[in-house]
C-alpha cells in the first residue's frame, strides 16, 4: 500500500472555507510538523509506503492530498476544486502524476469534484459525495472514467463537508456519522452496500458512529493493512486494532489522517 504525502512546511489557516477554520486560531507549526512524523511513523509501522510530493508556498492546504484527484489502478481524475484559494493546486498535482505515469483525466471545468475527499472505494463499488465541495453531476463521468459503479450522497452537515469526514470505509468495515447525509440518500447507499456484500458472499462490520466521535473526526480514518490510523481517543469498539494519531493543528482547517493522505 503506497500513499502520497505533501509535508507541512506551508500549511496555515490563512482563510475560511469550512466551519472548522478560523483565521484566529491558526495551527501551530512545530506541532503540526511532529503530528504529522508521528502519522508517517504508524503508516510505516503499520506497512504502508510513502510518496511525497513537494508542498508550494501559496497553497497551504495542498498538504491535504486527498483532495488531488480520484485513483483507480494507473488512472486518476484530477479534482477541479470549488474554492479559487486551492484551485492553483491543481497542475502541481497533475504533473506529479503525470511523471509517475498515470494516466491524468479532466473534468469540465465549471464541475467541481474534490478527489478522493468526496469518493470512496469498497473494493469495486464507489461512494461518492455531493451537497457541498462536489457536484452531483460529476458522479457519473467520474464512475464512467474509471470504469465501476457508484452511490451518490447528499451530505448536508457544513461541518462535514467532505465524504471522508463522516463516512470510513476499508475492506473489513464501513462506518459513518448518520446526521451528515440525507436519509433517502444514506438509505440508497447502505442498500446498495448490503446487495454488493451479499453478492460477493463478504462478511464486513458495518456501523454507526455518535455525534462525538464524529467532531472527533474518526471517520477520517485510514486503513493499512488491517491497522486504523485514527485520531479520535474516543473510538471505543469501533475499530479493533487502531492506533491513535493526534491530529489537533490539522483539524484547525477542517483534516485529519484520511485528509492528509491519498492511496496510490
Amino acid at each position: 500500500m503506497t500513499i502520497l504525502l505533501c509535508a507541512p512546511d506551508f500549511f496555515d489557516v490563512r482563510y475560511e472555507i469550512n466551519p472548522w477554520m478560523d483565521v484566529e486560531n491558526t495551527p501551530q507549526t512545530l506541532k503540526a510538523f511532529s503530528q504529522w512524523r508521528n502519522m508517517i511513523d504508524a503508516i510505516g509501522k503499520a506497512g504502508g509506503i510513502i510518496e511525497h510530493i513537494r508542498p508550494h508556498p501559496d497553497f497551504p492546504d495542498m498538504v491535504f492530498t486527498a483532495n488531488a484527484g480520484l485513483i483507480k489502478g494507473k488512472k486518476v481524475v484530477l479534482s477541479n476544486f470549488k474554492y479559487e484559494e486551492r484551485q492553483g493546486e491543481q497542475p502541481l498535482f497533475e504533473e506529479w502524476f503525470l511523471k509517475k505515469g498515470y494516466q491524468s483525466i479532466l473534468l469540465p471545468d465549471e464541475i467541481h469534484f474534490e478527489g478522493a475527499g468526496d469518493g470512496l472505494f469498497f473494493r469495486d463499488l464507489l461512494f461518492l459525495g455531493h451537497g457541498f465541495r462536489t457536484d452531483k453531476e460529476s458522479h457519473k463521468m467520474v464512475a464512467e472514467c474509471l470504469g465501476v459503479e457508484y452511490v451518490s450522497l447528499e451530505l448536508i452537515d457544513p461541518r462535514f463537508y467532505h465524504l471522508d469526514t463522516c463516512m470510513f470505509i476499508s475492506d473489513e468495515q464501513v462506518c459513518f456519522y448518520a446526521n451528515a447525509f440525507s436519509p433517502e440518500s444514506l438509505s440508497a447507499a447502505l442498500s446498495k452496500l448490503t446487495d454488493y456484500v451479499c453478492k460477493e458472499n463478504l462478511s464486513i462490520k458495518i456501523s454507526a458512529v455518535s455525534e462525538s466521535q464524529a467532531t472527533n473526526f474518526i471517520c477520517n480514518s485510514l486503513a493499512v493493512k488491517g491497522t486504523v490510523i485514527t485520531p479520535a481517543n474516543n473510538h471505543g469498539s469501533v475499530f479493533s486494532r487502531a492506533h491513535v494519531c493526534d491530529m489537533s493543528e490539522f483539524m484547525k482547517a477542517g483534516g485529519a489522517v484520511k485528509c492528509l493522505t491519498l492511496t496510490l
